[in-house]
C-alpha cells in the first residue's frame, strides 16, 4: 500500500488534463465492446487481430456506400451475404443513397442494424468508371508497421541457472514488423515478421532473423475468375461446424449475435503461427454461384512421441507459438500438415445455400493418448469433413442452419433463428447437437466447448426496449455433454444466464449494469475417486461513462465476482479511466488506475484496456494490488504516427509474481509498448 499515493497522483495528473473526442469514442466503443464481450473466449490476442484491423481501417476510411463492393461491406462484420446482395441490388436499381435511413426499406435491414452501420459508412458520389489495375497501382496505399514490447523486470527464464545456462534462448522483447501494399481491391501483398519474447534474433535457432514470417499476394483477375491468393490465407464458411479460422464470435453481450457472417477467403495478416493455411486458393464467381478451391501445406508445432510399437506420433498440436527453450525449439515445425478442399455457395434474393468439403493429412499419426476422455477424438493420419448450410433472410426473420459429418461417422447439427418482431422486441434462438465422435479439426461454432464435439445445447436471447433511454438484453444457454471431457469425470451439464441493462440518461451520461451467472459440472477428487461437482461463478458489473466535454470522457467501473465450488472465493475490481484528444491537436491520451482484490484465480476478473493500434489487452486480475497505464498516440505527420504504452501492475499480497520461468522476484511488473506506423 506504500505506492498508493503514487497511483493517486497519476490519476489526478491525467484526470486534470485528459479529454477525448466523443465521435471517435463512439467508433472505438464498438471495437472495445466487441472484444471485451468475447474476451473469455479468446485464446490469443491474434485471434481477433484481423477483425480489429478491419474495423479500425473503416474508422479511418469509411465505406462510400454509393461506390462499394461485397468485399468492403463484409469487413463491417454486420451484414450477411443476403443483406450485402440486397443492398448492392438496391443501389443499382434506385441509384445513389444520401442517408442511412433510406436503407430502411431494404429487406433484412432494421433500425438497430442501420444505427451500427452509420459509424462505418459515408454517402459520396458514385464512381461510375471503375479504375483499371494500372490506375489502382499508381494510387496505391502502402503501410509499414514496426512494434516492440517487453517487461522491464527480468523473468526467471532470462537469468542464468546454477549451471550458467539461460533457459530462454533470446531476450525479453517482442519485435514485430509488417508491410502492406494495396491497389484498391484488385491487388494486395504483404509480409509480416515477428519474434516473441525469449526467442533468438539473428542467432541461435533463428539465424534467419525473426522466428515467424508470413506473406501473401492476392489479385482480382476478372468477374468470373474473381481472385487468386498465393501464400498465407484464412477461410471462414457457414456457421463454423466444418471450417472457421481466426476470431469466432461466441456468447456475448450481443445477445442476438448468433449468426456467423462468413467472409470466404481472406489474405492472412496476423501473427498467430497456427490458425491459417499456407498455399494457394482461387475464387470463381458464376452469376449466383461462388466457388473457392484451396490447397495448403505447412509445418506445425507438435508434441512428439512414439506409440506402443515404437512408431513416431504426435500427441497434440501446440498453439502458443513460443520457441524459447530447447524442448520448444525441438517441437517447432515438427509435423507436416496438408489441407485441401472446396467451399461452394449459391445466393438468391432471400436465400443462400452452401456446401463445404475439406481433406486433411499428417506426415505422422496423431495419437492423443489412451485416457478415457480421448476415446472419440481424432487419431490417425487422415481426416475429412463435409457439410451443408443455409441462411434465409425474409422480412423480420433470419433463419440459419448447418449440418456436417466427419470421416468417423460423427455428425453435427445447428439451427437458429433471429426475429425482429418490432422496434422494441427482438429474439434469437439456437439449437445445437454435436456427436461425441464428430471430428472437425478447423471447426469453431457458437457453443460452450472450444471444440465442436460432445455437446447438445439450446440458446435463447432477447433484446427489449421498455423506454426510450433503456435497453434490456438477456440470454440463457443450457448445455450438456454425454461423454467425459478433460475437466469432467463423467457426463456433465451446465447453464449460462446473462442480463444487462443499458441506460442513456443524457447526451453526456450513459452506462450499463450487467449480471452473468454460470453453473457447470467440473471434475473434483473425492477420497479415491473423481466425481463431478457443480461450480458456480457469478459476476456483477456497473459501468458508467460521462462525457464532460466533446474532448473528455470519464469512465468508471465496479465489478464483483464470486466462485462457489470446493471453496468459496470472492473478488472486486474498481477502475477509473480518462481519455483525451484535444480538437485539432496531433495528440491523444488514455489512462487508467485500477484496484483489484480477489481470493484466487477462480475469482479472477477481466477488463479491456486501450492499447496500440490493431492490438488489444484484456488482463485477468487476481490477487490483490493496483494497475495503472498510460497510452499515448502522437501524429507526427500525415504519413507517420507513433504509439507508446506504459503499464504497471503492483501486487501487495506477495513477494514474487508468476511461477516457473515466467516468475519475477518482486511485487511489480512493468510493461512498455512502442509502435510506429508509416503510410505512403
Amino acid at each position: 500500500m506504500k505506492r498508493t499515493p503514487f497511483h493517486i497522483t497519476i490519476l489526478l495528473i491525467v484526470g486534470i488534463s485528459l479529454t477525448t473526442n466523443a465521435q471517435e469514442l463512439s467508433h472505438q466503443e464498438i471495437i472495445e465492446n466487441t472484444i471485451e464481450s468475447q474476451l473469455e473466449n479468446l485464446e490469443e490476442e491474434a485471434d481477433a487481430a484481423l477483425m480489429i484491423e478491419d474495423l479500425e481501417r473503416l474508422i479511418e476510411h469509411p465505406i462510400n456506400l454509393n461506390s462499394t463492393n461485397s468485399d468492403e461491406l463484409s469487413k463491417m462484420y454486420l451484414l450477411n451475404s443476403i443483406q450485402i446482395k440486397n443492398l448492392l441490388a438496391y443501389l443499382e436499381e434506385y441509384g445513389p443513397a444520401y442517408s442511412i435511413y433510406e436503407l430502411n426499406t431494404i429487406d433484412g435491414f432494421t433500425t438497430e442494424l442501420l444505427q451500427k452501420m452509420q459509424v462505418f459508412v459515408v454517402f459520396g458520389p458514385k464512381d461510375t468508371t471503375p479504375a483499371s489495375l494500372s490506375e489502382e497501382i499508381k494510387r496505391n496505399r502502402q503501410e509499414l508497421m514496426l512494434r516492440s514490447l517487453g517487461t522491464l523486470q527480468k523473468e526467471r527464464g532470462y537469468k542464468p541457472n546454477d549451471d550458467g545456462i539461460q533457459p530462454y534462448e533470446g531476450n525479453r522483447f517482442r519485435y514485430y514488423s509488417r508491410y502492406r501494399f494495396e491497389a484498391g481491391d484488385k491487388l494486395s501483398a504483404g509480409l509480416t515478421a515477428e519474434k516473441d519474447p525469449g526467442e533468438a534474433f539473428f542467432k541461435g535457432s533463428n539465424k534467419q532473423g525473426f522466428d515467424f514470417y508470413s506473406g501473401n499476394v492476392s489479385m482480382k483477375i476478372n468477374k468470373t475468375f474473381e481472385r487468386l491468393t498465393i501464400g498465407d490465407f484464412v477461410i471462414r464458411s457457414g456457421q463454423g461446424l466444418v471450417l472457421w479460422q481466426g476470431f469466432s464470435p461466441g456468447k456475448s453481450a450481443d445477445v442476438l449475435g448468433i449468426i456467423k457472417y462468413g467472409q470466404g477467403v481472406r489474405p492472412y495478416t496476423s501473427v498467430d503461427e497456427n490458425l491459417y493455411f499456407r498455399g494457394a486458393t482461387t475464387s470463381f464467381q458464376l452469376k449466383k454461384n461462388t466457388l473457392h478451391l484451396f490447397v495448403s501445406q505447412k509445418k506445425a508445432d507438435g508434441n512428439l512421441d512414439t506409440d506402443q510399437n515404437g512408431e513416431p506420433v504426435f500427441t497434440s498440436l501446440q498453439t502458443s507459438g513460443y520457441h524459447r527453450t530447447p524442448s520448444e525449439i525441438d517441437d517447432e515445425k515438427s509435423v507436416r500438415y496438408r489441407n485441401a478442399g472446396l467451399v461452394f455457395s449459391r445466393t438468391y434474393s432471400k436465400l443462400k445455400l452452401g456446401s463445404i468439403f475439406i481433406y486433411q493429412d499428417f506426415d505422422r499419426a496423431f495419437y492423443p493418448g489412451d485416457q478415457l476422455y480421448n476415446r472419440y477424438k481424432f487419431n490417425g493420419t487422415t481426416n475429412y469433413t463435409g457439410g451443408i448450410d443455409y441462411l434465409l433472410s425474409t422480412g423480420k426473420y433470419q433463419l440459419l442452419g448447418e449440418a456436417a459429418v466427419s470421416k468417423s461417422g460423427g455428425k453435427a447439427f445447428l439451427q437458429g433463428i433471429v426475429a425482429h418482431l418490432n422496434d422494441r422486441l427482438n429474439l434469437a434462438a439456437q439449437f445445437r447437437s454435436f456427436d461425441k465422435n464428430y471430428q472437425a479439426l478447423w471447426g469453431q461454432a457458437i457453443s460452450e466447448s472450444s471444440t465442436v464435439a460432445n455437446e447438445t445445447g439450446f440458446y435463447l436471447g432477447a433484446r427489449f426496449l421498455p423506454a426510450k433511454f433503456v435497453t434490456l438484453s438477456a440470454y440463457s444457454d443450457l448445455y450438456r455433454s454425454p461423454w467425459i471431457s478433460y475437466t469432467t469425470a463423467g457426463p456433465s451439464s451446465g447453464h449460462d444466464i446473462f442480463a444487462q441493462a443499458d441506460f442513456i440518461l443524457s447526451q453526456k451520461l450513459k452506462g450499463y449494469l450487467r449480471i452473468k451467472s454460470e453453473t457447470k459440472d467440473q471434475k473434483n477428487k473425492a477420497e479415491k475417486l473423481y466425481v463431478n461437482l457443480p461450480e458456480h461463478t457469478r459476476r456483477i458489473r456497473l459501468h458508467t461513462e460521462y462525457f464532460i466535454t466533446d474532448n473528455w470522457r470519464w469512465s468508471s467501473r465496479f465489478e464483483h465476482s464470486s466462485f462457489n465450488g470446493v471453496s468459496k472465493e470472492h473478488g472486486i475490481l474498481i477502475f477509473q479511466d480518462v481519455l483525451y484528444k484535444p480538437q485539432g491537436a496531433p495528440l491523444s491520451l488514455s489512462g487508467r488506475i485500477a484496484y483489484f482484490n480477489t481470493s484466487n484465480y477462480d475469482a479472477r476478473i477481466y477488463a479491456y484496456e486501450n492499447d496500440l493500434l490493431h492490438t488489444f489487452s484484456v488482463p485477468a486480475f487476481f490477487g490483490k494490488g493496483w494497475r495503472t497505464y498510460l497510452n499515448l498516440k502522437y501524429k507526427i505527420s500525415d504519413g507517420a504516427e507513433c504509439w507508446i504504452k506504459l503499464a504497471n501492475t503492483r501486487w501487495t499480497n506477495g513477494e514474487t509474481i508468476g511461477s516457473g520461468y515466467n516468475g519475477i522476484a518482486g511485487k511489480d511488473k512493468t510493461e512498455v509498448k512502442m509502435q510506429l506506423r508509416l503510410k505512403f
